[in-house]
């Protein structure tokens, strides 16, 4: 049974066009010409699509130049396949030279491909070297700056556990830019306070505008080179403890110009001298005055006089002498014994300074004798202040252990000096001759001789 010639070409366009291809019709003998065709046509249609869907394996028994040429696509396509394979491992020298258009197309993707991984390699290895670079960079720098740690914690260390106040203080502002923390320690303050305050707030009262025409002076000297960075000066400075006690320190310091601003900084080391300033002072004070009275000794009276002489003989000013004898200590000492002796020598000798000026000098100058230096003081006022403590010491009352009274006069011999090249032991001699007649003419008086 054969179908109208119009069917047919609709049943083989159906095949070409629809989704899913039409049966074979029931009523088209199996062994007819067209049933054939219909049957290749089929199978070619299957091929395509199979291809089409990228399955590169799919078989046909179909022979015939159209079933060559997809069998030849076929083949292609899969050594396509494993070209792109090849090149998926690195292999760039593989090549198309049998599609045409698409052979050019994929074999400028494949160059492009090759050149493309070797700028990459290139930015790799580029890459790999400068991680490299940055790594040991990296570890020489965590090295400095363990180094740099290990430096801080050990100074940090030093400057909280050790006594002296390391400092830097601004030389324009006048205050401290880093204060160790030792310093609580010295005055009380902690550095953060200490920075917050103006220099003023570290010194005693008076200090400040000492130690101000000290910096000027010596930031005059480093910028005219008179000093340089290497040059220590130290001084002794009263600073003030919080709870408004004196501290006497030492400071030592240098003037540098920073290297990070360029301004003038002041580097410090502060120490506290307190003990060693009190030794010093307490030495100086046995070494000048008397262990028994606790006023001048001979010595130091002595050197004082000269110097006063000198200065008058400058300035054209004048003083006087005043030579002081207890009237019969002897007879305190063997009456009284020795304890009561010391006694009154303690006691004539406050007796008299309560009667003078903070500038007289007030001396023992051996055994019951004394000496007073009156500064810038003529002959009638000294005479004036002899008498006032001779009777003040007429006055005095006295008693021993058992309360027995003791009484004590005194003899004054007064002179004032003469402005022509007299020296000390000039001096002397006339106040001495002037006590000497004070006692000739009946002791407990004052005699001046000009």
């Amino acid at each position: 049974m054969s179908l109208e010639p119009e069917k047919n070409c609709a049943l083989l366009r159906e095949i070409l066009t629809a989704k899913v291809p039409p049966p074979i019709p029931a009523d088209l003998p199996d062994d007819s010409e067209f049933a054939h065709l219909y049957a290749e046509l089929l199978e070619l249609r299957r091929i395509v699509m199979a291809i089409a869907g990228g399955d590169l394996s799919v078989k046909t028994p179909l022979k015939g130049y159209t079933a060559g040429a997809l069998k030849t696509l076929q083949a292609n396509l899969k050594h396509m396949t494993w070209q792109t394979q090849m090149i998926a491992t690195g292999d760039f020298s593989q090549r198309l030279d049998f599609m045409g258009e698409f052979s050019k197309a994929f074999n400028s993707m494949t160059t492009q491909l090759e050149e493309s991984l070797r700028t990459v390699k290139e930015n790799k290895e580029e890459l790999r070297l400068t991680n490299a670079g940055l790594q040991v960079e990296i570890e020489r720098r965590e090295q400095a700056q363990a180094a740099l740690t290990e430096r801080e914690a050990h100074y940090r260390n030093l400057t909280e556990t050790m006594k002296d106040v390391v400092w830097i203080l601004d030389a324009s502002t006048l205050r401290f830019t880093y204060v160790s923390p030792s310093v609580q320690r010295l005055r009380g303050f902690t550095p953060e306070e200490i920075m917050s305050q103006p220099l003023d707030a570290a010194l005693a009262p008076g200090e400040a505008k000492r130690l101000k025409q000290i910096i000027k002076a010596n930031l005059d000297d480093f910028l005219a080179g008179k000093i340089d960075e290497n040059t220590y000066l130290t001084s002794e400075v009263e600073q003030v403890h919080k709870d408004g006690s004196s501290v006497w320190t030492e400071a030592i310091v240098r003037y540098v110009r920073s290297d990070r601003t360029g301004a003038m900084e002041i580097h410090g080391v502060t120490r506290d001298i307190s003990e060693r300033r009190d030794l010093r002072l307490e030495l100086e004070r046995q070494a000048t005055t008397d262990s028994l009275t606790g006023v001048a000794n001979r010595r130091h009276f002595l050197n004082s006089v000269l110097k006063e002489i000198k200065r008058c003989e400058r300035h054209g000013c004048t003083l006087s002498l005043l030579m002081l004898d207890i009237d019969h200590f002897k007879a305190v000492n063997d009456t009284f014994g020795h304890a009561m002796g010391d006694s009154t020598l303690k006691a004539f000798a406050q007796t008299c300074q309560e009667e003078l000026r903070t500038s007289d000098l007030f001396g023992r100058i051996g055994g019951e004798e004394f000496a007073l230096l009156l500064m810038e003081t003529d002959m009638e006022t000294a005479c004036t202040v002899a008498e006032r403590i001779r009777a003040r010491v007429e006055k005095m009352e006295l008693f021993t252990k058992d309360a027995r009274p003791v009484h004590i006069t005194t003899s004054i011999g007064v002179a004032e000096l003469r402005l022509k090249a007299e020296t000390v032991s000039d001096l002397m001699i006339r106040a001495d001759q002037a006590l000497y007649n004070a006692k000739n003419l009946g002791r407990n008086r004052v005699e001046c001789l000009k």
